[in-house]
This record gives structure tokens, C-alpha cells and sequence, in this order.
């Protein structure tokens, strides 16, 4: 009887690890479709080319409709992506750098148009967005070393597609920076 209790309990243990580590996988990642509405896919892909797409992203640069987050931000959180661990390493980061952070990825300034394969998992930081009821509001995965590149949730076009710029490269290691040394 005692090694059957035994063995049920080393498979619930196992159970709840596993379990556990799931969650973090797909709340690290993006293991979903993502709807995007139908004005938005006539607004901003629906065209034949290159050019007459990236004419519609400029077209709605600072549109207060497409600003990332699109709502009002009450709190971020800087969290590096590593598993199970990002959760209790994550950084609340304060007012000053919660202006710049937003200013920043709403300045198509600190973008360029390219864009490259990569994946959500090679990002060393995500950054969320919460309202005031706590709920998270926007999504951004990092990219910084080798890649300069940003995926985010809600789409932005002053993001153009997430490629950093060598002035946002420098602007986000510097941001990213200080909120580390906080």
C-alpha cells in the first residue's frame, strides 16, 4: 500500500510539473491564431505590393486608432523570457519609463522595414501591458541580440513590420537598461 501512495504521488508531482510547464510555454509564446479584423486587413494588407502597403502604414502613422497599446496603460511589466523562472524575475517598471516605453513604440522613428524569420522563443524580454483592472492589454517580445526585431499584440503600423532601427535599437538597450538597474 505505501508504494502505491508512492506512486501516486510521484505521478501527480509529475502531473503538476508538467502541467506547469506548459502554461509557461504558451504564456511565453504565441501558440494561437490572432484575429485581425476585417477593416484592419483592408487597411493595411490587402494590396499588391510591397510599396502600396507600406504607403498604408505611413498613411496611419499616429493614427490615435492604431497606437499601441490602444488602450489606456495602467502598469508594464518587463519579463525576461527564460522558463518557469520569468514570472518571479519579472520587473514593474515605474511611471517615468512607462511614458518612455510607450512613446517609444509608437515613434515609427525607431522602425525599419525589414523583416526576418525568427522566433518568439529567441526573444530575451517580454513586456506587458495591463489596464487598470489588471487585465493585459498589449504583448511585445524582444529580440534584441543578433536580431533587432519586435513582434507585438495588438499590431501597430508605427511598428512597420518590428524591425528595429539602428536609432531604436539604441533607444530600447538604453530604456531596457535603465529599468534593470532600478
Amino acid at each position: 500500500m505505501k508504494i502505491f501512495k508512492k506512486i501516486l504521488l510521484l505521478i501527480g508531482i509529475l502531473l503538476i510539473v508538467g502541467l506547469i510547464s506548459i502554461w509557461d510555454l504558451f504564456d511565453r509564446g504565441l501558440f494561437y491564431s490572432r484575429h485581425i479584423s476585417t477593416d484592419e486587413l483592408n487597411e493595411f494588407y490587402m494590396y499588391k505590393t510591397w510599396e502600396q502597403q507600406e504607403k498604408a502604414f505611413e498613411k496611419n502613422f499616429g493614427v490615435e486608432k492604431y497606437k499601441f497599446p490602444r488602450k489606456k496603460v495602467s502598469e508594464i511589466k518587463l519579463f525576461k523570457n527564460t522558463f518557469l523562472t520569468s514570472r518571479i524575475t519579472s520587473k514593474t517598471i515605474s511611471n517615468l519609463n512607462k511614458s518612455e516605453l510607450i512613446s517609444f513604440f509608437n515613434n515609427p522613428i525607431n522602425f525599419h522595414w525589414s523583416e526576418t524569420t525568427w522566433s518568439l522563443d529567441e526573444s530575451e524580454y517580454i513586456l506587458r501591458f495591463y489596464d487598470d483592472k489588471d487585465n493585459e492589454i498589449g504583448k511585445i517580445w524582444l529580440c534584441l541580440e543578433g536580431c533587432g526585431m519586435t513582434e507585438s499584440i495588438p499590431f501597430s503600423p508605427n511598428m512597420k513590420y518590428g524591425g528595429l532601427s539602428k536609432t531604436g535599437m539604441e533607444n530600447i538597450n538604453r530604456i531596457i537598461n535603465k529599468v534593470l538597474a532600478e
